[in-house]
């Protein structure tokens, strides 16, 4: 498989990120993971000591952007645009028909626990103990049976726009953690990076990079019209 670079300078790669695979490598040091196999193609098309680090992660079954440094100079920088959130992320997402404003703010405190039947760590709402998820959506579309959401996360939390979404009753289709409809059977989490925006930190330049909604993505979005 070779990955498609949407964005590249002599600090940034910006590349697209498939789903089912992980952001990072995981427990099981066998498993394929996306940051390690796009530094092998870019060291094997660059040199071995072709420089990558990463700074950021997407779920594994979420698609999309994910920018990463090319050199060390460059790691501050980004790591900063993260910690102080100076880069807007958009993501489009397929969900189920519900009450919802053309746009709306979900902003509340989200904790992690563990979900004794699934038996996997995830996040819920809560009135103390939490930490402040923010997410402004937007509906783009409403389809037969359903809408295609913009999401624009606020802040950083684990599953923040799944957990808000599936709490409104808007569950994204093919989630495996949170509420959704299971039918029409969605073939993954329909939940796709679209963008990433900011101020480039070296050069000052406004930087917009967007990727298509991908293939599996489009055609779900057919069944649903």
């Amino acid at each position: 498989m070779i990955f498609k670079i949407l964005f590249e300078d002599e600090y940034f790669i910006i590349a697209e990120k498939p789903a089912g695979l992980p952001s990072q490598p995981t427990v099981d040091k066998k498993r394929p993971n996306f940051f390690t196999l796009l530094k092998k193609q870019l060291q094997d098309e660059r040199g071995a000591g072709f420089y990558l680090a990463l700074h950021h992660r997407l779920d594994r079954d979420t698609s999309g952007v994910m920018i990463f440094a090319k050199n060390k100079e460059a790691n501050e920088p980004l790591a900063d645009l993260f910690k102080k959130h100076r880069i807007q992320k958009t993501y489009l997402c397929l969900t189920q028909t519900g009450k919802a404003a053309e746009k709306w703010d979900e902003k509340n405190f989200l904790a992690e626990v563990r979900d004794p039947v699934l038996k996997k760590m995830k996040m819920k709402s809560v009135r103390s103990g939490g930490q402040v998820a923010h997410t402004q959506f937007a509906v783009l579309e409403r389809l037969k049976k359903g809408l295609l959401i913009q999401a624009r996360p606020l802040t950083g939390r684990m599953h923040q726009i799944r957990v808000h979404l599936a709490e409104k009753g808007l569950g994204i289709f093919g989630d495996d953690i949170y509420p959704c409809l299971k039918s029409p059977a969605a073939p993954r989490l329909m939940l796709h990076a679209y963008s990433l925006e900011f101020t480039h930190p070296f050069t000052q330049e406004p930087i917009t990079i967007a990727s298509t909604l991908p293939d599996d993505m489009a055609e779900f979005k057919k069944k649903l019209s």
